[in-house]
């Protein structure tokens, strides 16, 4: 196996990508009707796209899928203004790289796409801790959320009830990996797709 990205590879992380990124973005959307459903929309999102992006991982199988797949998805954070977003996706996606290795281990490749999800999480609400709420508030007001809907959000904004909901994040994305490396296992490996 060579360790070095080809332009193959590229293309087989942006089609991936493409299709995570608009499962997770419509899971995120649906999930965010609610607050309670608005803070752990990340989890969910991660633990629905990882067939796609643990098939990714595994036919690629090179250093760099995450951390891609991190930019491309703080690109879109970026877009939208979450600039402490971007950056702990990148960072994310770096740190799931370390950790899955030469991805010979199954479970460095879960561990490591939950800490994928958990940095994604983190992104959108340690700003909202660190720095006050008035960028959240300005956003809330944006979509449109009712003054007692925004009051509520804000309640959740607590390092108590970030540690809970990041724990729940990580332990959904872990599970939709798990299921993931099952779900290749039988379907994919004897078709001979990877």
């Amino acid at each position: 196996m060579k360790n070095k990205l080809n332009g193959r590879d590229f293309i087989t992380i942006g089609i991936f990508n493409a299709i995570g990124i608009v499962i997770y973005m419509a899971v995120a959307f649906a999930m965010a009707t609610t607050v309670i459903g608005g803070f752990i929309a990340s989890g969910v999102s991660f633990m629905i796209a990882a067939t796609v992006y643990i098939l990714m991982a595994v036919k690629v199988k090179k250093k760099g899928v995450f951390t891609i797949s991190g930019t491309l998805i703080g690109l879109i954070a970026l877009s939208g203004g979450h600039l402490p977003h971007a950056v702990f996706a990148v960072i994310g996606g770096i740190i799931c790289d370390l950790i899955i290795g030469n991805y010979e281990s199954k479970g460095r490749m879960i561990i490591g796409y939950g800490t994928f999800a958990l940095a994604d999480f983190l992104g959108t609400v340690i700003p909202v801790i660190l720095f006050g709420t008035a960028s959240f508030v300005e956003r809330a007001s944006k979509w449109k959320m009712s003054e007692a809907q925004i009051k509520e959000a804000l309640s959740y904004f607590k390092v108590s009830w970030a540690v809970g909901f990041g724990l729940i994040t990580f332990v959904l994305a872990c599970i939709g990996a798990f299921v993931a490396t099952r779900i290749l296992k039988k379907h994919f490996e004897k078709a001979g797709v990877i």
